[in-house]
């Protein structure tokens, strides 16, 4: 398919016009035809500025009947905050941040647009979903059409939407992208489509959200939308297509105006998402705006790689969680001052099977938070905003927050925030590892402690991750299941003084069974420790189809140290539905024959060839001289959930052997296998 670069419109809608030729909009040459192949076909409209609640106060026909014959609701952005991590720093709340986590469908912490600078994008990775899908299928035929130029050109460094497509367009004015819509949709053939239209943002610009001037405007684009979609319904061979529509937002604006700081209205998105492959579910509460990319992709019938790192989950599938049963139960603020009165936000009472442990934490505080709290994103970041509460955009209706900053605003008795928060008992009857996995936003500073452990059939909790720095983003942990053990149950355990915060959401568990792996292989590890041991070499050989792998180092300190890589393990997962999988590795004692010294002496740092959301890696683990158990019992190299397993991963791990320094010179042989495991 012809593909056409940036054009720019020029002419005018005369009155009345709804179609006109499509070579009005060609630049030169002749005019771009979109011959798409698909039936099922998805048209994104952004409305810049919008705010949903003023949409529902408004008499705005066309969009009500989209909330009503589908699924709506609020999302909320991220804001900028003091944070130095790159993963708390957020963003301003302005258009290139807001239109860049729509189209890309990650969050700013990927796609790395912070203002309208665009400095640091990074398309090449998380490109737009329209470039995604020319990448994966040329024969999908792709359109967009935008008021506000840099989304479809490099006006502003921009170019959110790349010359890649079939047809872009940056029309400069809504009625010249109302008329490309029409003539597009109504006369052609595109399978996935986005319009922008920018005139709301202008009004709330000049005259403020709360002003009759703005609703008047979403009143004008509310009539434009109805002859998109009368356009759309016109088309001659509509009844055998599938339409979804989606309508969204970059941003909110203030009751008087303006945007980019971290109010809340100014955070303020949406999604509202109808059409023949929507669910008519009504309002929910845990949609985000991250869920749009991935819900395009499904409807053009292009299964989302897992390797892309999408953060959101298409549109209708089931993404509730234990703590979103409190919703009900939520209460309005007690000693929260910053939490506008009567919003409902908290509930220190866990969902059922949950417990939490405060038997540690001091007498008063702040009431909201004392120890862990069930709240929603709404409440807890009105508590103290720009302190990137606002960051932890991953979390969905009720999160799980550990707020020590908050709750040390009031007076309480000696002694530090230290709160547990606790799991049901989980099953692992018959099982041989156990796979914990969750979204979170740690926040560190000074002497907090993050920890998560694990108890199996009620005996002492045993700690399986820690958080020494700040960290954001979904985390699996794979814990090997003692032989009988019936439960595992887990542990959140946060404590801090005058700190900062833990918050999280979807946890999740899984236990993999079976007492064979899905598959194992055997690396021969080789190492030779030659005389004089002082100035001496130790190699390693790591066999990998016929190509080693020697690692080298020398005397530390008072003993000996040497690393390499291990061979990329790659993992490929085509199954149609399972909860993950978990790769562990042990060695075999190294010998010579008449010398040996154990796997102790050998661990490893495991990491990720490439990032990739889902799958995490295991635990660093130690050798015996540093403090470790080492490789002579199995240790996790990594670990994915039901979404990270699929298609393929690469993992790899920094293996350190550390000796005596008066370890006997010779050639010492070993096996490190390397196990697959399935989780259920």
């Amino acid at each position: 398919m012809r593909k056409i670069a940036h054009l720019a419109l020029a002419g005018s809608l005369a009155t009345g016009t709804l179609l006109v030729p499509a070579a009005a909009f060609a630049a030169e040459g002749d005019a771009p035809v979109l011959q798409g192949t698909r039936t099922d076909k998805t048209l994104v409209i952004g409305l810049d500025g919008a705010r949903l609640d003023e949409i529902e106060a408004a008499s705005t026909p066309n969009l009500h009947a989209l909330m009503q014959r589908g699924t709506y609701g609020h999302s909320l952005l991220y804001a900028t905050s003091d944070a130095a991590e790159v993963s708390q720093r957020g963003a301003q709340t302005v258009s290139g941040a807001g239109w860049s986590t729509i189209l890309t469908g990650v969050w700013t912490d990927k796609h790395n647009v912070r203002d309208n600078s665009f400095t640091g994008k990074n398309y090449a990775q998380y490109p737009s979903f329209l470039d995604r899908l020319e990448q994966v299928d040329p024969s999908i035929a792709t359109f967009a059409a935008s008021t506000w130029a840099p989304i479809t050109s490099s006006a502003s460094n921009g170019d959110i939407v790349s010359a890649g497509i079939d047809l872009r367009l940056a029309t400069g004015s809504d009625v010249k992208t109302e008329q490309a819509a029409v003539t597009y949709l109504g006369t052609q053939n595109p399978d996935v489509s986005f319009i922008h239209l920018d005139d709301i943002d202008g009004a709330g610009h000049s005259h403020g959200a709360d002003a009759a001037q703005y609703t008047a405007e979403l009143e004008v684009q509310d009539a434009r939308i109805g002859r998109v979609l009368a356009a759309i319904e016109a088309r001659p061979h509509r009844a055998a297509e599938t339409w979804n529509v989606i309508v969204t937002a970059d941003h909110g604006h203030l009751p008087t105006g303006g945007h980019g700081g971290r109010a809340q209205t100014e955070r303020a998105t949406f999604v509202i998402a109808a059409g023949d492959g929507v669910e008519a579910r009504g309002r929910q509460e845990n949609l985000a705006i991250t869920d749009i990319a991935p819900t395009v992709m499904r409807q053009a019938g292009v299964a989302v790689d897992p390797a892309w790192g999408l953060d959101g989950t298409p549109i209708g599938d089931d993404v509730t969680d234990d703590f979103d049963s409190l919703r009900p139960a939520l209460s309005p603020r007690v000693d929260e001052t910053g939490v506008p009165a009567g919003t409902l936000g908290f509930t220190t009472t866990p969902p059922s099977g949950w417990s939490v442990d405060n038997s540690a934490m001091p007498s008063g505080g702040v009431t909201e938070w004392r120890g862990w709290s069930f709240t929603t994103q709404t409440f807890w970041s009105a508590a103290e905003p720009g302190q990137a509460r606002e960051n932890f955009t991953r979390g969905r209706d009720v999160i799980a927050v550990a707020d020590s900053d908050e709750w040390d605003d009031k007076s309480h008795g000696a002694g530090k925030f230290d709160s547990t928060l606790v799991t049901p008992a989980y099953s692992v009857a018959g099982k041989e590892q156990a796979v914990l996995s969750f979204e979170h936003s740690y926040r560190h500073d000074r002497v907090q402690v993050a920890e998560v452990l694990v108890s199996f059939d009620g005996g002492a909790p045993v700690q399986v991750a820690a958080f020494p720095a700040s960290d954001n983003g979904q985390r699996t942990i794979v814990t090997e299941v003692p032989a009988g053990t019936r439960t595992a149950q887990y542990r959140f355990h946060y404590s801090g003084t005058n700190d900062w915060f833990w918050a999280l959401d979807q946890v999740r568990f899984a236990a993999q069974g079976g007492t064979d792996p899905a598959g194992s292989e055997g690396v021969a590890l080789q190492a030779v420790v030659e005389e004089p041991v002082v100035e001496g070499r130790l190699s390693m050989t790591v066999a990998s189809d016929g190509a080693p792998v020697t690692l080298e180092g020398g005397l530390d300190g008072d003993h000996l140290t040497y690393t390499a890589a291990l061979p990329v393990v790659s993992v490929s997962d085509t199954r149609l539905e399972a909860a993950g999988w978990a790769v562990s590795g042990q060695s075999t004692a190294f010998s010579t024959g008449t010398t040996t010294f154990g796997a102790e002496q050998l661990g490893w740092t495991p990491r990720l060839v490439l990032g990739k959301p889902g799958v995490v890696v295991g635990q660093r683990v130690s050798s015996v001289l540093s403090g470790g158990a080492g490789l002579s019992v199995p240790q996790t190299l990594a670990g994915a959930d039901a979404i990270g397993r699929k298609g393929t991963s690469d993992v790899t791990a920094d293996l350190a052997l550390e000796l005596p320094a008066d370890t006997a010179p010779g050639a010492y042989g070993a096996t490190l296998t390397m196990s697959l495991f399935p989780v259920d």
